[in-house]
C-alpha cells in the first residue's frame, strides 16, 4: 500500500502538506498496539534509587541539611513564642 502525502518543499521548509491522496478507511490499524511501559521503559533508563541517594548525599554535602534544620527550629520558636 502506498501512501502519498503531497509535499511540497521549498527552501528545506515544508509550505504545504496535502491529505487529500491519503485513504485513511484503507488503512487496517486493528492490529497495532502500544505497549506503553516498553515505551517509557526505553526512553528512561535510570537508578531512581541511585539518584535519591546522589541527592541526598548532595543535600548533606552542600551544607544545606543544616539550614534546614536551624530553619526549622527557629520556625518551631518563633511560632511558639508568638502562639497564646
Amino acid at each position: 500500500m502506498m501512501i502519498e502525502l503531497g509535499l511540497h518543499v521549498f527552501n528545506n521548509s515544508i509550505s504545504t502538506i496535502d491529505f487529500s491522496s491519503i485513504d485513511f478507511s484503507s488503512l487496517n490499524l486493528a492490529h497495532f498496539q502500544l505497549d506503553w511501559n516498553t515505551f517509557f521503559a526505553q526512553l528512561f533508563q535510570q537508578d531512581v534509587t541511585k539518584d535519591l541517594v546522589n541527592g541526598w548525599n548532595n543535600f548533606v554535602k552542600t551544607g544545606q541539611i543544616w539550614a534546614l534544620l536551624i530553619g526549622v527550629t527557629l520556625g518551631y520558636l518563633f511560632k511558639s513564642i508568638t502562639s497564646f
